[in-house]
């Protein structure tokens, strides 16, 4: 089947944007929610370093999701029909977030839950919310990349990014600033309805069509991405550029707060300085990609990570507590950056008869890398100090720049002269 053949009709940039931005803000809310703020609160109340990085187990909904992608994706894309239900899945996907959020900060009020004496249980109903969070995504992920066409890709991408970088904020700086004046109840319910506003843009789509050559008796599944060449090396492309990302993401607030940073003051910043440095730096990745499309993107954004991490790394032991948040706010602005040059790089390789399981594959493969990067960071910083963990987060960056560089032409090439789909 060719490629040039496949147009499927597609809403419009005005619309499709909004949307975006809505969905990836209320499910990134969650993943900050559990692996930023939870680390930080849990080292605010005495815990260990390796106990604020178990929290990173709550990524593995994230990680296991690609298992699930191709039921999600049938159901998404009906054989033989040219209907699409990825707007269904979405809402009733956030909704449900919503609820359980709710469900618990309610009953946290009610004197039913304490975070004391019933940690399991609000980690269970987190763990709900994650399941429910990467469950949706795999139909968010078939809908960003079918709505947006591949000169739309860079904007796209930094509205996905850029709405991450929101949710983020929300998730970590502002459930922070609420947990800290107005107790972690409120905070859940604040997050709930947050989720509930975030869903509106998406409301008022009306979902078009697939193109009748889409509507094919095709069967979503695992194999048919896997056995493409273009799949497999998107993979561990990506693998080797998110590595560093892993080790350290979830120990840069504990980091500043043994710095002598209190709980608000990290809250503040996590929710000023993250935001500005995230959204400046998916802003300027959307520029990247536009001059330097492709996998030539990916490997100029690892080279600045590698250097901001090389930097830290040298900083840590003996550097002010100001040029440290200086450090991790450009930290934060080199992320967006990476972000965005990559998720447009592994749009080009997936199908359009799949595109939610092909691209559900890579993120599920970073969140399992996060789960082992974000419980070997605590290790490393608990035993070696923060210095080692950061040093070798550099270090897998440099290697990540030298294998994308060496393999992106030839990738981008197959990605341009792809012609036919087993």
């Amino acid at each position: 089947m060719s490629i040039s053949s496949l147009v499927p009709s597609r809403l419009s940039a005005r619309q499709v944007l909004p949307a975006i931005a809505g969905i990836y803000i209320s499910q990134t809310i969650i993943t900050a929610l559990t692996t930023q703020a939870l680390p930080s609160l849990l080292r605010d109340a005495g815990a260990s370093l390796q106990v604020a990085g178990l929290t990173a187990l709550l990524w593995i909904p994230w990680g296991l999701r690609f298992l699930w992608a191709p039921a999600v994706e049938r159901w998404r894309l009906p054989a033989g029909q040219l209907t699409r239900h990825s707007r269904t899945l979405v809402l009733t996907g956030q909704w449900l977030i919503a609820a359980v959020l709710l469900l618990l900060g309610l009953a946290a009020l009610g004197g039913v839950l304490s975070l004391s004496g019933h940690a399991g249980w609000i980690l269970g109903g987190l763990l709900l919310a994650a399941l429910v969070a990467a469950t949706t995504d795999v139909a968010s992920d078939g809908f960003t990349v079918e709505q947006l066409a591949s000169q739309q890709r860079g904007w796209g991408n930094v509205a996905q990014v850029g709405g991450s970088y929101v949710g983020a904020m929300l998730g970590a700086g502002g459930f922070l600033l609420v947990a800290g004046s107005a107790g972690w109840p409120w905070a859940l319910m604040a997050a709930s309805l947050a989720v509930l506003l975030l869903s509106i843009p998406m409301l008022f789509l009306r979902e078009p069509p697939r193109d009748r050559t889409l509507a094919v008796g095709h069967r979503p599944g695992l194999m048919h991405a896997l056995r493409r060449p273009e799949i497999r090396i998107g993979l561990v492309l990506m693998l080797l550029s998110s590595v560093g990302v892993r080790l350290t993401l979830g120990m840069f607030g504990p980091f500043l707060l043994d710095k002598g940073l209190s709980l608000e003051q990290l809250g503040w910043l996590f929710g000023s300085l993250h935001i500005g440095a995230g959204l400046t730096g998916a802003f300027l990745g959307g520029i990247l990609v536009r001059a330097a499309p492709g996998w030539r993107a990916v490997w100029i954004a690892v080279g600045l990570k590698a250097l901001v991490l090389a930097a830290l790394t040298l900083a840590a032991p003996t550097a002010s507590l100001t040029v440290l948040m200086v450090l991790v706010g450009l930290m934060f602005a080199v992320l967006g950056f990476v972000w965005v040059a990559l998720y447009s790089a592994l749009m080009g390789l997936t199908s359009p008869l799949q595109s939610g399981v092909d691209f559900t594959l890579f993120q599920s493969a970073d969140a399992l890398l996060a789960v082992a990067g974000g419980v070997a960071g605590g290790w490393l910083s608990q035993h070696l100090g923060y210095e080692v963990c950061f040093g070798l987060a550099a270090a897998s960056a440099v290697v990540a720049v030298l294998v994308v560089r060496r393999k992106a032409p030839s990738l981008d090439d197959k990605a341009r002269g792809l012609t036919a789909y087993e």
